[in-house]
């Protein structure tokens, strides 16, 4: 990682020493491209292994169906932007060579023309899609007519900055579903072991409630002063039936025994239902922690969508001269939705303690 850092901020000092005919090496920027829409794809294939083993089950299987086809676009869009990327950094690495410049332009219309099939996956209205759609292409066609690439990056980051926020809407909605999901699962988990979690639970309370009043009589056995009884006789719910002729000790005796048969009763349910009960909080910790894994994957892959389309728009500078330019942040976006995945054995699974 030093060493990474170490070369970045050398090649960030290299390149705001030099003038504005020089272009930077962006091969860089279109492998971290490529991982970062690796990474994505990653992120949905779990959302849909968790929705096949879902729904399978229930034979629902069109709803798996239903979610691949309305992931396609965006699959064309992740394939289009590596595309873009690596055509981008053909252009810089020959300086400006019309042919190149020539394929980025087409690439850019590809990544546009992705537009037309794109449908988040909640749904949206057929005309906003077609009119966002038409827009995008238009002005990627612009942006293939410019002959320079400054002047063609600023035409195409428009189409860049909307694309990008078309995926982020769309893994927006996909992290929506994989928690549906999840919390489904949880709802199956808790209606299957209701009963036996409630009286767990309810019984387990109560021997808890029980433990002053039983502390209370020990102590009140063991006591010699009269006083210290009659304290810890405020404490102990015995009868006080007047009726009845019976001293305080023998009315603690039997408070203590109608105690105790409670408490043995219900620590004889929970030693016979610990298992299930262990079983039920370890599955519950399961699904918490698949959750929590989605909820972090699905934020670090937009957050590294942003930074991607943040590290475009500062190309529109590429001509500026002594601006740095920096691929640090983004780097570092997509290396966190790498090092999430590599702490575990495979994803959604829980550490190894």
């Amino acid at each position: 990682m030093r060493r990474l850092s170490n070369a970045l901020a050398g090649w960030i000092f290299a390149w705001g020493l030099q003038s504005c005919a020089a272009l930077p090496d962006l091969s860089e920027y279109a492998r971290q491209t490529q991982q970062l829409a690796s990474a994505i794809n990653r992120t949905y294939v779990q959302t849909e292994t968790d929705l096949r083993q879902r729904y399978a089950q229930i034979n629902r299987r069109h709803v798996v169906d239903t979610l691949r086809r309305s992931w396609q676009p965006t699959q064309q869009a992740l394939a289009a932007m590596t595309a873009y990327a690596d055509a981008l950094a053909k252009c810089t690495a020959t300086n400006n060579d019309p042919k190149a410049i020539a394929q980025l332009g087409t690439q850019l219309n590809r990544l546009a023309t992705t537009a037309r099939n794109f449908l988040p996956l909640q749904g949206r209205a057929a005309g906003e899609i077609a009119t966002t759609a038409v827009f995008l292409i238009r002005q990627a066609q612009l942006a293939a007519t410019r002959r320079k690439l400054a002047y063609l990056l600023q035409e195409a980051d428009t189409v860049i900055q909307r694309i990008a926020i078309l995926l982020k809407e769309n893994l927006t909605d996909l992290q929506r579903i994989h928690r549906l999901v999840l919390e489904e699962e949880y709802d199956d988990l808790a209606l299957k072991y209701a009963k036996t979690v409630r009286q767990y639970e309810e019984r387990l309370k109560i021997n808890e409630g029980l433990m002053p009043e039983l502390l209370a009589i020990a102590q009140y056995k063991q006591a010699k002063l009269q006083s210290r009884k009659a304290n810890l006789l405020a404490e102990i719910n015995i009868d006080r039936n007047p009726i009845q002729n019976t001293s305080e000790e023998e009315l603690v005796k039997k408070r203590e025994t109608d105690l105790m048969q409670v408490y043995h009763a219900n620590q004889e349910f929970l030693k016979s239902n610990e298992t299930i009960y262990k079983e039920y909080l370890q599955s519950v910790s399961a699904i918490n922690e698949r959750m929590s894994q989605s909820d972090w994957l699905y934020f670090s892959a937009i957050n590294a969508l942003q930074s991607w389309a943040q590290t475009h728009a500062s190309l529109k500078q590429l001509n500026a001269i002594g601006k740095a330019f920096s691929l640090a942040e983004f780097i570092t976006a997509v290396q966190n939705i790498q090092q999430i995945y590599a702490a575990y054995e495979r994803p959604f699974n829980p550490p190894r303690k």
